[in-house]
Parts: C-alpha cells; structure tokens; sequence
C-alpha cells in the first residue's frame, strides 16, 4: 500500500508487521488511522487473510469507524475481519464452546438492571438490609472483583468490606448460571476458564489470530490484559495502540501498569512514539508537556506541531467562583456575537459534575445556547428534582406531585397497592394525598410496617412545614434529606455513580443559600426551568466532564475550578497514584483545545454552605511561563502562584494528607449584635447592603441593586 499519507513514524508502525509493537500515540497524533492502515496493509500483503485479524476496542463507536475506514481500501473483505469490542469478541467465543463452562450456546447476557434486580432477591433471601446495604453497592465490587479475575473463594479479608460479600457473589453466579445467563464481566471470566480448562480451543484461537491489534491499550483491565496475553502468546503479531499519558480510568478498572510494562510481558519488542500533533498550537501542546513531565510513571514523549504556536494559553484568577463563571459566560457570549466561532466548537470542561450547575445558570442569564454532554443538566438530574421535591413538600402540604416522587424514596415499605388506595380515598373525599395519608392514618386504616413509616413521614413533614420560613434554606434542605434518610440512601450504595450523586446533593443545598425564602427559590427554579430549552436545536456550547471529554476536540476550550481539592481532587491526593492520574487528566483537559486554551481558578469557593479560600492547582505552578497570558479581573502572576504552591507542596509532605482549608468565617462573629446595625456588608449574589436591622442571627439587610433581603449573618462580611 502507498504510505504518502502517513508521516515517518506511522509508516514506520504501519509497516513494521512482524513482532510486538506498542505505538505510544499522543493526543490527535492520528491513531485511528495508524491501526486501520495496518489492518489495510497487512491484508493487501496477503500476509494473513481477514479471518486472521482480531482488533479490539472499547466501544462500538470506535469498532464502527475503524470498519467504515476499511471498507474504502478493502471493500467487503472487512466483513471478514474480527473487528468489535473487547465484551463483544468474548461473547462470539463464549457463544461457540458454552459448554466447557456449563452454559447453552442460546445464554443471555444480562444488563445493570436485570443484576440489580438479581442480587435485590439474593440479598432477601441472605436476610440483608438493602437500605443499609443496597444492591448496587454489592453489584459494583462484584463487578470490579471479576474486572480483576477474583472469584468468590479468592476474596481476601480486608476485601470483605460489605456482609456476606463472599456467600452473595457465589450465589449471584450459581443463580446467572442456573438461568442459562452471563453478565457482561462473565464474557471474559468465562473465555479465561475455557482457555484454562481445554488448552485445545486456546491452541486453535492463538493460531487463527495472527494479527491482534488493540485500541486505548492502556483501558485495559486485568481479565482483558490476560485475554491478550494468552492469545498472542503463538505468533507474538500485536500491536497495541495507547497513551499511558491518557489512562484517565483506574476508577472503573483501568490498570495503567499493562501499557507501562508492554517490554517486560513481550521479548524484543519495538516501541513507536507518535508525537506530531495534527490538533492543536504550539502553545497548547508546550502546556501540556510542561504538566505530564511531572509524572514519574509514563513511557514519556513530547507532542510537537508543524501548525504555528498560536495564542498563548490564558490563565485567569478570580475572588471567587461566581465572578469565575460570570467571567466564562462573558467570554462566550463575546466571541459567539463576533462571529468568528461556533457555539458548538466551544467546550466547558469541569473535573466533576456538580460544577457545571454555576456556568449552565450563568450561560442562561446571557441566554447563550448550551447542551450538557454526557449528563443531564443540573436541575434535571434525578437527585436534584428528588431533593427539590422534599422542599415542595415540606413548604406545600397539597403538592401531590411532589410527594408521589418522594413518598418511597428511599423505600418506606410502602407498597404500590397502599399508594392507589390512599391516592382513591383522596379522590373520593376531595384531600390531597397528604391529607389522605393524614385521613387514613387517623382512621387506623393503614397497617403493619406502612403505618409506621407514614406516621413518621408525615410528623416530619409537618415539623418542617412549621419552620420553613424561620431557618436558613441550605441549612434547612440539609437537615430535611438527612432526617429523611434520602443522602444516607445515597451513602450506602457506595458506588462511583452515588458519590457523583452526593456531590450534586451537596451542590444544590450550597446554590440554596442564595435565596432569603423557598417560595424566592422555586420561583427561580421555575423561570431556569421556562428559559431553560430543553432540546438545544442546532449549535450550543458544550459543558462537560473531562472524562466524558475524551476523545473530543474544540476550538475553544474553558478549564475553571484550577484549585486543589477540586483539581486535583481531596479524593486523589490521599490514594496512592491519585495525583498522577488527575495530571493525566489535566493533560487529556488541555490537549481537547486546537486554537485557544483559557484556564482559570478562584480564590474563594463556595463550598458546604460557606465561603471556603482556595490554593490555585500544583498544576497551574507547573504551566511554563513563556507559553501563559494572566488575564481576568483579579491577576496574580505564576511566581506569585509558585509561592502559594511551594507553601502548600511543604505542608503537604509535613502532613502526609491533604486538610481542606478551613471555611473563611464571617466576620461578624467579632461584632456585638448593637455594632452590626448601620454597617456596610457584601454577600456573594446580591452584592453591597446596609444591615436595617438585626434579629439574632439574622439580618434585614437593604441590598443597593437587590432591594430587601433576610440572610442569616454567616453568609455576608463586613464590606
């Protein structure tokens, strides 16, 4: 084949076809077209037929392109070639040899749902209680157990963190198997078992591969990383395609170290670097070395571009993380109204989703277009509405729709059949369903585990109904979905998904204290809601995860919330590894930006009801100056930074842990209740006021743009 195409190093890796090969292809290097111009190189030298050829990847997005891409050198041969994912190769082996693991060729691969409602029933029978221990909890270490080859016998002590771990994961699997069943972790389990048990059909699988090609080589988990071992092992033809600089995933089973020690697990193997950049300036790609050089595990290469350097990368400071957003907002709007970008070529990238709720409000005011991929937008997640319905509720005693939402959440042993008719008593007799459940209550015409746990709703409803307007908001939602048992549901589940879940609960009770009363927020909420399109038709900016930004790229990229404990997370600075990973991901941040990169952080940040001061990211210590602009309303300059950093970085290693700085405190609490009347004070949201008078802990305060406000004293300082 002609390789005019492909620079030097991909016709090197291209046509080097004998012999293990990791290509190490760095951000926009062009990797996709490195592995399907192999495929297309080796066929077209007759060097192995298309049956020979297995190619690997992690979504059935990625197996597509890689297909249509063939199909335009190689026609319909490519129907011939083993192409798909990792779980979609296993199943057509698994489907061929079932019985060797006492399954029917005819099994069912089941999803999350059909496993939670498996082990639901599993955890009954073990007399276990699902609202301390829930399915899903059980359900996500099972699946990390098998991402990680460990069956049940195996499970060591320390790992037995939940009861009767190792009983419910043997019994999850006699169950799948007695169904003629598998999940998506028993495609490679059950292959690994074949192999095992009949070195025959492994025989037969490792000679008809004679090519094997991997894509996002460093995603791999164990059992996928075993699966390829063994059936490489014969004619040693693979080649893996990755960048360690890249593996973003050990939270979901990735294992970094299979791409780190390729030359150890393959004798004589070659290695090529990718380095030319076909996405990006210069000057991204200078900041994006500067960053991942601090990483210690890394194979290492740099990233150049023939493009021109392009402008610099801005970095911007702010007070705090409103003015941040307002700032980001501000920036959009003004290069969408010059004409000279498209919304949809602009990129919002957070490190966590609860942060996308101050830019998607912020985007709203300036009325500027926005989808938020791979998630649902802030007030429309599902932990969101649940916790608003609480507050509807607790304020609205005849808000039937809010409590239908929330009435079994989290489950009260309220059965379906007691809600219909509790719901046709309030018909009949004209109440609303909490007056219904009142009714009935009173009546004793509801029983057993239900009465109790209704009683106990509705005394709490009416306690609360009676102080919703004399107790701060975010204090009072607080204590409603912790009495309520709604964040300890979320607790005990104990998964990647429910600490996302906490985070945004966290979130929406932070934005609450922004409002004096409950009818002022749900007001807004209303209006966010009616301004809010909920199809974005046609171009909008994107706010995302820089997970669910990978693979992506745009003109115009926003990385804000450059602050330790936010980026890099607390979580990641007390595990082992943590920090490299949150740099690789700083790395995939700034590597998604081809023209301009602006990158910000604020010194204060409302975080857990309070105004918490901020250390700028050991990141943005470790930008190369040459290659930053500082812009913004509030500018330092990187050796000012590097001096906070050195700070923080020696504390560090005298405290072997991270300690969240503690909340910057009003100070008022220095004042007597006589000296706060008459003074001039600041709150974050409605700006400067005069305190008018003073009741306790509250304030009446006169708000010069805002008119007339109630907020408690802690949530203002002295102006």
């Amino acid at each position: 084949m002609s390789f005019s195409n492909l620079n030097s190093e991909q016709s090197e890796a291209v046509s080097t076809t004998q012999g293990p090969l990791l290509v190490l292809a760095g951000a926009g290097t062009g990797k996709t077209k490195v592995l399907t111009s192999r495929i297309v190189n080796i066929v077209n030298s007759f060097l192995a037929s298309p049956m020979q050829i297995l190619a690997v990847t992690f979504t059935n997005k990625a197996a597509k392109e890689m297909k249509d891409r063939m199909y335009q050198e190689i026609g319909e041969q490519v129907n011939n070639l083993w192409v798909g994912t990792f779980h979609s190769v296993a199943s057509k082996i698994l489907r061929r040899h079932p019985e060797i693991v006492g399954l029917r060729s005819d099994f069912t691969i089941i999803d999350t749902d059909d496993q939670a409602r498996l082990l639901k029933q599993i955890l009954a029978d073990f007399n276990i209680d699902t609202k301390q221990f829930p399915q899903k909890a059980y359900l996500n270490k099972i699946s990390r157990f098998k991402d990680m080859m460990i069956m049940p016998q195996n499970i060591s002590d320390e790992e037995q963190n939940l009861p009767k771990l190792g009983s419910v994961y043997e019994n999850y699997q006699t169950r799948l198997k007695s169904m003629n069943a598998v999940d998506f972790g028993d495609l490679l389990l059950y292959n690994l078992e074949i192999f095992k048990n009949a070195p025959e059909i492994l025989a037969y699988y490792q000679d008809k591969f004679r090519y094997i090609l991997v894509d996002e080589y460093q995603d791999t988990n164990s059992s996928q990383y075993q699966w390829l071992l063994l059936l490489a092992a014969m004619h040693q033809n693979i080649c893996c395609v990755g960048d360690d600089d890249q593996s973003i995933y050990s939270w979901r089973g990735a294992d970094i170290k299979n791409i780190l020690r390729f030359e150890e697990d393959f004798a004589n193997a070659k290695i090529i670097r990718l380095e030319q950049n076909y996405r990006s300036t210069g000057n991204i790609l200078e900041a994006a070395h500067a960053v991942i050089q601090n990483n210690k595990s890394r194979h290492g290469k740099k990233l150049w571009t023939q493009a021109e350097n392009g402008s610099k990368v801005k970095l911007a400071s702010f007070i705090d993380d409103r003015m941040e957003s307002a700032f980001v907002a501000s920036q959009v709007a003004d290069n969408l109204a010059s004409g000279k970008i498209k919304a949809e070529q602009i990129a919002v990238l957070v490190r966590a989703g609860y942060q996308t709720r101050s830019f998607e409000e912020a985007f709203i005011s300036l009325s500027i277009p926005y989808r938020v991929i791979g998630g649902m937008k802030f007030y429309e997640r599902m932990e969101v509405r649940d916790s608003i319905a609480y507050l509807r509720i607790c304020a609205n005693l005849n808000d039937d729709l809010a409590l239908n939402r929330i009435i079994n959440l989290p489950k009260r042993g309220v059965g379906a059949s007691t809600i219909a008719n509790i719901l046709q008593f309030g018909r009949e007799n004209d109440l609303s369903f909490f007056g219904a459940i009142k009714e009935l209550l009173q009546n004793g015409e509801i029983k057993g585990k239900a009465k109790e746990s209704l009683q106990d709703f509705v005394d709490k409803v009416q306690a609360y109904n009676q102080q919703i307007d004399d107790t701060n908001l975010g204090e009072l939602a607080k204590n409603i979905l912790q009495d309520f048992g709604y964040i300890e549901m979320w607790q005990n589940e104990n998964s990647v998904e429910a600490k996302g879940r906490l985070e945004n609960i966290d979130e929406f009770i932070n934005s609450l204290d922004d409002f004096a009363t409950i009818t002022e927020f749900l007001e807004y909420i209303s209006l966010v809601e009616a301004k809010d399109e909920k199809n974005v038709i046609g171009e909008a900016v994107n706010i995302m995860t820089i997970h669910a930004a990978k693979g992506l790229e745009f003109d115009m990229v926003f990385v804000p919330g450059l602050e330790d404990s936010i980026f890099p997370s607390g979580k990641s600075l007390e595990e082992r590894n943590g920090l490299e990973e949150e740099r690789r991901l700083m790395y995939v941040a700034i590597t998604r930006a081809k023209k301009e990169l602006i990158l910000s952080y604020a010194k204060n940040r409302y975080i857990f009801g309070s105004s918490q001061s901020q250390l700028p990211s050991r990141f943005v210590k470790e930008l190369p100056q040459d290659q930053i602009e500082m812009i913004g309303s509030n500018q330092d300059n990187l050796a000012n930074i590097s001096r906070f950093s050195d700070f923080r970085n020696d504390f560090s290693e005298i405290s072997n842990n991270f300690t969240k700085n503690s909340a910057t405190k009003s100070n008022f609490s220095k004042d007597s209740s006589n000296s706060m009347q008459g003074k001039r004070i600041f709150h974050q949201k409605f700006g400067y006021g005069k305190v008018i008078e003073v009741n306790g802990n509250k304030l009446s305060i006169s708000f010069e743009k805002s008119g007339n406000k109630t907020l408690l004293k802690d949530f203002v300082s002295l102006a």
